[in-house]
């Protein structure tokens, strides 16, 4: 198989872009190295359309073992079906490969194998081409052990006949194309169900076809959890005429007796597995939707701008174990921590706490607080507030999503960076973090943890963790890390930069002092040429001895970028600035043969001596939340809020109020006009304005509208 030919034609790529983004990947080089370094080679494919091709490689690549497996099988059967060998040939998916290869696969013990090892396969084929009408006289000669009478006989070569109509993939083709046509799904909810969020599928009935992702994850969720049952609803009299339109002989007097035996093929052996396989395709595809949903919320949450330059007071909010607080310096380090024991009991506890916590902001002079959304969220913003109002007016409060952060603080990753301190500390040291950069926090947290996305538990967990690790990856390299304060944690995700690799070099640093060039990378343990390749362009030094080396141009390139320099008479990278921003494409085409290096190369240096060591996120926004809704018992029908887009599904926003629970706006409620993709109308952190619609205090949801609501963009 030309797998270069057939993915360039899947994603609508050029053949020779593909052929060499493969080329590349067999030579070892990581995604983001190829998306950020070789344009030249690959035309300039992003590193989602590399991700895409890695993807499709392997998939062809186990088809491809899969078609050769199958091929050694049948010869050693002995069959010879040239055209079965065409069709498995052409076979473009796993599925329709097993199809093809059912007949002849290895089965357990069965009715019709029963019956063949009895000997009555020869009295199977006499039904199919007998027109006398003497079948009973024939059974009766092969009446043995297990099939003692005429009726047993018989029912044993009808079984041998449904098996092989039921090994026929053409039926089993024409039946899920059907089914996706025109085939329906029904649900009805289990009668002693104790859970009343698969309300809106207990009598439910929809097209195949018009299903959403969403509506699969849910009422796959649901009958795993045995709150609904489901079934398919074909047309079975096409399905069985179809069948028989084939399969009974022509001129047979034994028209009855193949109503009934392919009846019961379709009925017990076709079926029950088509519906399996039509399920299987359903919730792989709804899968894939939900996964890339994930991914397109995992970028977003990730690129939250961070807040540099502060000091920050991590505030873990909480009741019966009070609240924790961690300050942290304008790098991170823990300076204090302590624990707000039942702040809420009563006036007089909350007047303590007050007068606690005011002092020790006023202490360690830190007057921007990352406060989590978790319980007793709103009861100590309110807290924070009261102290804002009659204290210290300077005082910066931000929710911050603490989704994650008891996961981590029980993490191995936590117990090393922080001994000392328990895992309730431990996450209010992360809320502040994330706050500071939230990309350099994140990445210590499985992604899948992190709060976006929906149904993670019910995918597939292996292709989740793959893809949502793709994103980390991506997005961190796309931001770049500072290779002198950076984690283990966040190292490992620079390309081509393992956990090993990412250990040896903080244990490097710790030994040696900050690295003062990239060139030193070359000296740590594990760290190879085709490592160091991969990472160079990422990391960066910001007070090393080479200034390039705190831009995203790569080591290989810095001739070309001292060139570029020579050329506009520019003795630093830091009076480039002004001179090369006039530069148009007339310019680029030109200066690029006189340098004998490509265009997009080029441009990428420019770009980066421009703008030198630039933080690709931009300026933190923060949602203002009600003072008055500190419960889900606050809101009313009508209350217009401000708030922050926690989560973006395929069916709406989930937006965080400052409550515990988050409102959805459903995708009918996005905007006055039809929404078909949430996507396109935001993002997680993004700050919205919204109408409360309908409170559910019993099932404890909001749901929410943006009609009619300008927007800031």
């Amino acid at each position: 198989m030309d797998f270069a030919k057939k993915i360039a034609a899947e994603l609508s790529l050029n053949e020779n872009q593909v052929t060499s983004s493969i080329k590349l990947l067999d030579e070892g080089n990581t995604i983001p190295f190829i998306a950020r370094y070789r344009k030249e080679v690959t035309g300039g494919l992003s590193d989602e359309n590399l991700r895409k091709i890695a993807e499709r490689i392997e998939y062809l690549k186990s088809l491809e073992e899969r078609k050769q497996t199958i091929y050694s099988t049948l010869k050693e059967l002995n069959i010879n079906d040239e055209k079965l060998f065409a069709d498995i040939e052409n076979a473009e998916t796993l599925a329709r490969l097993e199809d093809l290869y059912r007949p002849y696969k290895p089965k357990k013990v069965t009715r019709a194998s029963k019956a063949k090892k009895a000997g009555l396969g020869p009295l199977a084929d006499y039904l199919k081409t007998d027109k006398t009408g003497l079948f009973d006289e024939e059974a009766k000669k092969y009446i043995t052990e297990g099939y003692e009478t005429i009726d047993k006989v018989k029912q044993g070569a009808f079984d041998i006949i449904a098996e092989e109509i039921s090994d026929n993939p053409n039926y089993r083709t024409f039946i899920k194309d059907l089914a996706f046509k025109s085939g329906v799904i029904e649900c009805q909810k289990v009668k002693d169900a104790n859970s009343d969020k698969f309300d809106n599928y207990a009598q439910y009935s929809r097209l195949i076809k018009t299903l959403k992702g969403y509506n699969i994850l849910a009422i796959n969720r649901g009958v795993k959890t045995k709150c609904l049952t489901r079934k398919i609803v074909l047309n079975d009299e096409k399905i069985l005429s179809h069948i028989e339109m084939f399969e009974i002989p022509s001129k047979t007097p034994y028209k009855d007796e193949f109503h009934s035996l392919i009846s019961d093929s379709y009925e017990r052996l076709i079926r029950p597995s088509v519906d399996n396989d039509i399920y299987a395709t359903l919730f792989e595809s709804a899968s894939k939707d939900a996964i890339e949903e994930f991914k397109t919320s995992l970028k977003a949450t990730l690129l939250v701008p961070p807040l540099k330059g502060r000091k920050v007071l991590g505030f873990d909010p909480g009741f019966s174990h009070g609240c924790k607080l961690a300050f942290v310096d304008e790098n991170g380090k823990v300076i204090y921590t302590y624990v707000l024991n039942n702040p809420f009991m009563n006036e007089k506890s909350l007047s303590n706490s007050k007068i606690i916590l005011q002092n020790l902001l006023t202490k360690f002079q830190t007057y921007t607080v990352a406060l989590g959304n978790g319980t007793a969220n709103r009861e100590s913003e309110k807290l924070l507030k009261e102290i804002k109002k009659e204290m210290l007016p300077d005082l910066d409060i931000v929710i911050v999503s603490e989704s994650g952060a008891s996961i981590y603080s029980a993490t191995p990753l936590a117990n090393k960076e922080f001994p000392q301190y328990e895992p309730n500390i431990r996450s209010a040291i992360s809320i502040a973090r994330r706050l500071q950069d939230p990309l350099a926090e994140l990445v210590k947290i499985p992604p899948e943890s992190i709060g976006v996305g929906q149904y993670q538990y019910d995918i597939n967990q292996k292709e989740l963790s793959e893809a949502l690790n793709g994103v980390v990856e991506d997005t961190v390299n796309y931001v770049g890390v500072i290779l002198n304060t950076a984690s283990v944690a966040l190292l490992s995700y620079v390309s081509g930069i393992s956990s090993k690799i990412a250990q040896s070099i903080v244990d490097f640093r710790e030994k040696n002092g900050p690295f003062k060039s990239r060139k030193e990378l070359e000296k740590v343990p594990y760290l190879g040429p085709k490592a160091f390749q991969n990472c160079a362009g990422f990391l960066r030094i910001d007070d090393g001895v080479e200034p390039l080396d705190n831009t995203s141009v790569h080591p290989e390139s810095y001739s070309i970028a001292r060139e570029i320099l020579k050329e506009f008479s520019c003795s630093t990278i830091y009076e480039a600035k002004d001179k090369l921003k006039s530069i148009n494409d007339d310019d680029i085409i030109n200066l690029s043969k006189k340098l004998n290096v490509g265009q997009y190369t080029l441009q990428d240096i420019i770009k980066e001596l421009i703008s030198p060591s630039r933080d690709p996120r931009l300026e933190a926004k923060t949602a203002k939340l009600s003072e008055t809704v500190l419960d889900i018992k606050d809101l009313k029908p009508g209350m217009i809020l401000e708030g922050t887009i926690r989560n973006v599904t395929g069916f709406g926003f989930f937006v965080d109020l400052g409550i515990e629970i988050n409102g959805l706006v459903h995708l009918s409620e996005i905007a006055d006009a039809y929404v078909t993709d949430p996507h396109d109308y935001g993002k997680p952190g993004d700050i919205v304005k919204v109408k409360v619609l309908q409170v559910d205090l019993n099932r404890q949801r909001i749901s929410l509208t943006m009609k009619g609501l300008k927007q800031e963009r």
